[in-house]
């Protein structure tokens, strides 16, 4: 196992009993049907839990700013696919579902953890090279044979599935009209108040148009285009040290940094890295 897994994989509180093999095998014989890698939130939580008790599941955590998600997610589809409907994939966006995140105790991602018999089972964080995946699920495998949780999916894969409310903002965004799709999204906002993707985009796409059109050197350009190019840190830190440098002499240039980083607390949601900005944030505004 990998230094950076979270050990090896166990069934700690999970039993035969609580996903009986009878029933295993009885699910097999009726023809379990559906998609084998899926995106989910959290109204679909419930049916993977449910879908726990007769083959495991793995979750993926990511989020479309990572990098290492983007390197992690294809590995784990391909080897779920090898599997054959022995282990479902369900892909989980933090930044659109954070009480998920929360739930499952989310602390950095990539994070990818199992549901076996409806019990939560820590697996790995981080990038990881195909081989090691492959002997992680193989172990997985294992434990959950122990466990009567033999079932098989047979692969039907699920359509796209998109928000009425979110329809036109997101053609905007694939025309790459930035204005009309901050239009939409505020429209969604309005609405419907507490959508967090529609908050997030607006945030994310505001952040995109400034770098398109305001990049005029300054500090505040600069920790625009560092945060768009991925050096999430460095913008922070920019961001940080105007705020300190600002504060009680320049009022302006204090407020337009901070709601610069609050924007960018925004887009990337749970994360490690904002909540230690936020402390940053907290020492230097209390």
């Amino acid at each position: 196992m990998p230094a950076d897994t979270f050990g090896a994989v166990s069934l700690e509180g999970v039993d035969a009993d609580s996903a009986p093999a009878a029933a295993t095998q009885a699910s097999a014989e009726a023809g379990l049907t559906g998609p084998i890698i899926r995106d989910v939130d959290e109204a679909g939580l419930q049916e993977l839990v449910e879908l726990s008790q007769t083959l495991p599941v793995v979750i993926d955590f990511w989020a479309d700013w990572c990098q290492p998600c983007k390197q992690l997610t294809p590995i784990l589809e391909d080897v779920i696919r090898e599997l054959d409907g022995r282990v479902v994939l369900a892909k989980i966006d933090t930044e659109a579902n954070q009480q998920l995140s929360q739930m499952f105790g989310v602390q950095s991602i990539p994070t990818v953890v199992a549901l076996v018999g409806g019990r939560p089972v820590p697996l790995f964080q981080g990038a990881q090279p195909k081989d090691q995946i492959v002997a992680v699920f193989n172990e997985l495998l294992k434990v959950a044979a122990n466990a009567g949780l033999t079932g098989r999916m047979v692969d039907v894969p699920a359509g796209p599935k998109t928000n009425p409310l979110h329809e036109a903002a997101l053609a905007a965004e694939d025309a790459g009209d930035l204005e009309g799709a901050i239009e939409q999204w505020a429209k969604v906002l309005a609405q419907a108040p507490k959508d967090q993707v529609a908050k997030e985009s607006i945030a994310r796409l505001q952040l995109a148009k400034r770098v398109r059109d305001d990049s005029d050197g300054s500090e505040l350009s600069l920790a625009d285009a560092a945060f768009v190019e991925g050096n999430v840190e460095a913008a922070f830190d920019t961001l940080l040290d105007v705020i300190a440098r600002s504060k009680g002499s320049d009022d302006a240039a204090f407020e337009a940094a901070r709601e610069r980083l609050l924007e960018m607390f925004t887009v990337l949601g749970v994360d490690p890295r904002v909540k230690a900005a936020r402390a940053r944030l907290s020492s230097l505004l209390f």
